[in-house]
């Protein structure tokens, strides 16, 4: 090797280690250290009627961190939390929770989403100093009043006194009805017959009353009967439904094979009932009439062996309502907090004050007992529903509203609660379990009573 070369190898060596001696002057590439901004929680089309294994979307402005979610996303109902599994969506700005396990049926469930969600670079949503306020929102899951269609609900105008709206779909307005006949009419009651589902309206009138049966699916009237005078409210046995005739001072009996008239039975010492609950454990009738807290017991096989009993109230009873093994009576006294619990095999009575003035409407359930309650206070208004434990007589769940509740009405598997508030004309819809209000529905009328189907359509 000639000397030159070696200079220039020498030369180059020597630059190398030189060069490589020279600290980094240029500057690395700088931290992104902006906080993820959250966009939107995506529950689908409804919050209501949600499947039990629907995902649940969360949008970001950025890349996100799978690996933060489990400890900030938290769904849960009163059955407990739902875990689930976090992917990525069209893009890593978006989030997908599935839950591994399906959700409950007819249930409220709150999403719960925190500031510690952190972005593919480590920013969380908040800062560590900050008041973690989660994002939330909530959905209530498909049950047994979404199966094949949605209950029916239908509720009278007290204005156009023979005239019935319809609402379907749970919060859907869908029409009404004019009743046919005479205009010289109101609606005193709405009940379904939970056999045959067909709604019952009981009709008032300036000479003998009628009872009107529609078919809830065609909204179409199948018969007209003639009942006493002054006709209040309707009943149901198995084979029966029987109306008091408060005018009349006496009840009429419906053949619901027949849908026919069978007979009117008129009490002897005037007694004017007003309303009548039937226990199928001992095959009674049980009224409360409009003039004292007397109820009357009738045996239902001939109508004969009938006697008078207190109510255990103190004033006139307003509402009555029987548990489905027909053992106990809860009676609501009118313009009170007091509720009396009667008992068909002892015939005593249970006095229960939960301080809640005053009570206006009752429905039972299976294992709780409903009660509306409203009092205007000076502009004041506090209203609300009561649910009851009718094992223990204790409140168990408690919705307070400024909302008067006309009538109250359950769902064929009690997972949904109606109430019909007339000062808005709206039909209210609570869930159960957690007496959460879920929806409603403005129905332009002057609202007053209330039915609901037991079947879907």
């Amino acid at each position: 090797m000639n000397r030159i070369t070696i200079g220039f190898f020498w030369i180059f060596i020597s630059a190398i280690i030189f060069y490589s001696c020279i600290p980094d002057r240029m500057p690395s590439a700088p931290t992104e250290i902006e906080r993820p901004g959250f966009a939107l929680l995506e529950l689908g089309e409804s919050n209501l009627n949600f499947a039990l294994n629907h995902q649940i979307k969360m949008y970001f402005n950025e890349p996100m961190d799978l690996n933060s979610f489990p400890a900030n996303v938290v769904v849960e109902s009163v059955s407990g939390k739902i875990e689930g599994a976090f992917s990525y969506g069209e893009s890593d700005t978006i989030v997908i929770f599935t839950p591994i396990t399906n959700y409950k049926p007819a249930e409220y469930y709150t999403v719960s989403l925190k500031g510690g969600v952190r972005d593919k670079h480590g920013n969380s949503m908040i800062s560590p100093n900050e008041e973690d306020v989660p994002v939330t929102s909530w959905f209530f899951t498909s049950g047994e009043y979404s199966n094949s269609g949605f209950p029916f609900s239908f509720i009278r105008d007290k204005s156009n006194r023979n005239k019935i709206y319809r609402v379907g779909e749970l919060n859907v307005f869908l029409d009404s009805l004019i009743l046919p006949g005479s205009i010289d009419y109101q609606t005193s009651a709405l009940e379904v017959e939970p056999n045959s589902d067909k709604l019952f309206i009981v009709n008032l009138k300036l000479t003998d009353g009628q009872v009107t049966i529609v078919d809830p699916n065609t909204f179409t009237v199948v018969n007209q009967l003639p009942v006493g005078l002054g006709p209040t409210n309707i009943e149901f046995s198995s084979q029966k439904g029987y109306v008091t005739n408060s005018s009349a001072k006496s009840f009429s009996v419906i053949d619901l094979n027949s849908l026919t008239t069978e007979s009117t039975f008129i009490f002897p010492d005037a007694f004017r009932p007003k309303d009548v609950s039937f226990s199928s454990l001992k095959n009674k009738l049980y009224f409360y009439n409009t003039t004292n807290s007397e109820l009357k017991v009738v045996n239902a096989n001939d109508f004969n062996d009938s006697h008078l009993i207190s109510s255990g109230l103190s004033t006139k009873p307003t509402d009555i309502e029987i548990s489905k093994n027909g053992r106990y009576i809860y009676i609501l006294g009118t313009n009170s907090s007091i509720i009396s619990v009667f008992d068909v095999e002892t015939e005593t009575s249970v006095i229960l004050d939960f301080g809640f003035q005053y009570l206006t409407d009752g429905i039972m359930g299976t294992n709780f007992y409903y009660v509306a309650y409203y009092r205007g206070t000076g502009g004041d208004d506090i209203g609300g529903v009561l649910k009851i434990d009718i094992n223990t007589n204790t409140i168990v769940g408690h919705l307070e509203w400024g909302y008067q509740v006309d009538q109250l009405k359950l769902t064929g598997a009690e997972e949904l609660l109606y109430a019909v508030t007339p000062i808005d004309s709206t039909v209210q819809v609570i869930e159960t379990k957690t007496m959460n209000k879920i929806t409603s529905t403005k129905v332009n009328g002057n609202l007053k009573y209330l039915a609901i189907t037991n079947n879907n359509y």
